[in-house]
């Protein structure tokens, strides 16, 4: 039978709450145990899997071909992620990250045409490091609506990075802007780097001497 009062339990329950563990931490500020670290640990490893596998060539690999990479069970692989779809949103997470400080690179240049020149070098350097990535994103988009927003948000961001290199008269320009979007796209790049099969130095001067071409025709006086 409990014969313990209210007011005499709650006291012992607010002892049991400052209760120290035996390493002198409290229950409440203790830190995460082995189990935690190793499922933290077994999620990178699968992650990490995945994107080896896309950066060499296998655009989309299966979840039993992630578990022999990561040499994990195909239970534990979805033991972490619900399916594919959520495995490849942990990738795009890390892909921004990656990515941001390139994005926030300081272009230093006397005048705005030299400028957006300058920026094909940023945007050729995030091309390459994530055109895998990209390319495997395009394949899933179909059959994820977050891939899908990811890539049009992406595309995006490059078109208002390009917005703020450009004078407002050049930027309401939609027939130039268009272009020049175009040539500074993530597609152009990979068309130049994959089907024509362009080193990086020959590809950034390719797409050098296309945005030329357009700024070129801006009048001089903007």
């Amino acid at each position: 039978m409990q014969s313990t009062s209210k007011g005499s339990r709650h006291s012992t329950q607010e002892a049991g709450a400052h209760r120290t563990h035996p390493s002198g931490a409290s229950q409440g500020s203790a830190k995460p145990d082995g189990r935690v670290n190793r499922s933290i640990a077994t999620r990178k490893k699968i992650v990490d899997a995945l994107t080896a596998l896309v950066f060499e060539g296998h655009i989309t690999p299966t979840a039993e071909q992630v578990a022999q990479r990561a040499d994990v069970g195909l239970r534990t692989v979805f033991r972490h992620f619900d399916d594919m779809d959520a495995l490849y949103r942990e990738i795009s997470i890390d892909v921004d990250v990656q990515i941001q400080p390139l994005l926030q690179a300081r272009l230093n240049a006397p005048t705005w045409q030299e400028r957006v020149l300058l920026s094909i070098d940023h945007r050729s350097d995030i091309y390459d490091r994530t055109a895998a990535l990209h390319l495997a994103a395009q394949v899933h988009r179909h059959e994820s609506p977050y891939l899908t927003q990811n890539l049009m948000d992406a595309a995006r961001l490059q078109r208002d990075l390009l917005q703020r290199l450009l004078p407002p008269a050049v930027a309401q320009d939609a027939r130039l802007l268009e272009a020049l979007d175009l040539m500074l796209s993530f597609e152009a790049w990979i068309r130049l780097r994959r089907e024509q099969g362009l080193p990086a130095d020959q590809a950034r001067e390719v797409m050098r001497l296309g945005v030329k071409a357009l700024l070129a025709t801006v009048p001089q006086a903007t």
